[in-house]
């Protein structure tokens, strides 16, 4: 991107589909992963083939477009909508085109709409103040390497921000939920291996190191209990987000 003035990527879909597939939010994810995301303008432009009504068209296009949008909403979109249907029934006409270039190359154009970033804050556990049951929060400052239940050693500042918490609120009780990123649709409570044993078992296993974690600073065994929900919860935001590990306040005694 640095050597660029712009890159173009584009997603294809399946006949009269506008909802992101995996192989999309691999590639959006690969945007959102940019560290550099603030000096970056999105051009989205969802298009058809020719294939059933203009008015129908048009409408798939905008939702094809609007889907992409949501994921991208970090960066500042510039004009993103539907154009209807191209000139011919080819199954590459079926698309969103992505155009991403710096914001000091962008000539603005007449009537064009610009939407600038939304930056969501993602709750952390020091957010729980008051902790009451039902409570649940993503530790997304606890990161896995991939395809393992080990955790990173980037973690390690997120991990210390919950054992305090836990130790500040000894009358909570918890468990601590594992989610995959990648799992089948059709069989969402398949798991997938965890390479460090070779077991089918990886959302648990997540869950479960982070219980040992605890227990070796300190935490009593007895407040929580782990488990793992392979792929039966997924976000809807992208495998960034699927990939994780929850924890949920049981009772405050």
């Amino acid at each position: 991107m640095a050597q660029e003035d712009e890159i173009q990527f584009t997603l294809f879909y399946a006949n009269d589909q506008y909802e992101l597939t995996p192989k999309h939010h691999m590639l959006l994810d690969s945007l959102k992963g940019l560290s550099y995301k603030d000096s970056l303008d999105v051009h989205i432009k969802g298009y058809t083939n020719s294939v059933g009504g203009e008015d129908y068209n048009l409408e798939l296009s905008r939702k094809r477009a609007e889907n992409v949008k949501k994921e991208l909403r970090m960066f500042t979109i510039i004009s993103s909508q539907g154009y209807g249907e191209l000139g011919s029934a080819a199954a590459d006409n079926r698309r969103v085109d992505i155009l991403v270039h710096n914001k000091r190359d962008h000539v603005p154009e007449v009537g064009e709409i610009v939407e600038e970033p939304i930056i969501e804050m993602e709750p952390t556990i020091v957010m729980l103040s008051n902790p009451k049951k039902g409570d649940k929060i993503t530790l997304t400052g606890i990161r896995f390497y991939p395809d393992r239940d080990v955790i990173m050693d980037e973690s390690r500042e997120a991990l210390d921000e919950l054992v305090d918490f836990l130790k500040k609120n000894p009358k909570v009780k918890f468990k601590l939920i594992g989610h995959i990123c990648c799992g089948d649709p059709m069989k969402p409570y398949k798991d997938v291996k965890n390479v460090r044993t070779g077991k089918s078992n990886l959302s648990e296993a997540r869950a479960q190191a982070l219980h040992n974690y605890l227990v070796k600073k300190g935490i009593n065994k007895r407040r929580m209990r782990y488990l793992g929900m392979a792929f039966m919860q997924p976000t809807g935001k992208g495998d960034e987000f699927d990939r994780r590990v929850e924890i949920e306040i049981t009772s405050v005694d």
